[in-house]
C-alpha cells in the first residue's frame, strides 16, 4: 500500500508540477510539499502518507478532499465552511462553522439547522420541524 500511495503522490506531484500546469511546489519543514498553479493545488505529506487536492470554483467556493476520503469547502461571499467525513458504515456527517448538521447515506439522512430547524429525507416521506 505504501509503495503504491507513494507512485501515485509522484506522479500527482509530476503532473501538478509540469510546465504544462506552470505549477510551482514547495517543501516546508514538516516535509510537506505543496503544489499549486494559482488555481489548483495538491498537498503530500508523508508523514500521514496522505495527499489533499484543493480548488477553487467560479463561485468562489474553495473544496480541499484528502486521499483518505475526508472533504472540506469554504464560501468565501458567505464566510460558512463545511467539513465531511464518512465513517466505516457509509454515513456521511457534515458539519459548518454556523453550527449545522447532517447525517446522510444512500439519499437519505437528517440534517439540524443551527436555528433549531431539523429536516429528515428517507425512503416514502420528507419533511423539516422546529
Amino acid at each position: 500500500m505504501k509503495t503504491s500511495l507513494r507512485a501515485t503522490l509522484f506522479a500527482t506531484c509530476i503532473l501538478v508540477s509540469s510546465g504544462a500546469l506552470a505549477a510551482d511546489c514547495v517543501t516546508n519543514v514538516r516535509g510537506k510539499t505543496v503544489c499549486t498553479n494559482g488555481e489548483k493545488a495538491v498537498v503530500v505529506n508523508p508523514n500521514t502518507n496522505t495527499v489533499t487536492k484543493v480548488e477553487t470554483n467560479p463561485s468562489g467556493v474553495t473544496t480541499a478532499q484528502s486521499s483518505n476520503g475526508n472533504k472540506a469547502a469554504y464560501n468565501s461571499r458567505t464566510g460558512n465552511a463545511a467539513v465531511a467525513t464518512t465513517n466505516s458504515n457509509g454515513v456521511t456527517t457534515t458539519n459548518t462553522t454556523r453550527g449545522g448538521t447532517a447525517k446522510t447515506k444512500n439519499g437519505k439522512g437528517v440534517v439540524q439547522g443551527p436555528n433549531g430547524t431539523t429536516c429528515a429525507k428517507g425512503n416514502n416521506n420528507a419533511g423539516c420541524t422546529k
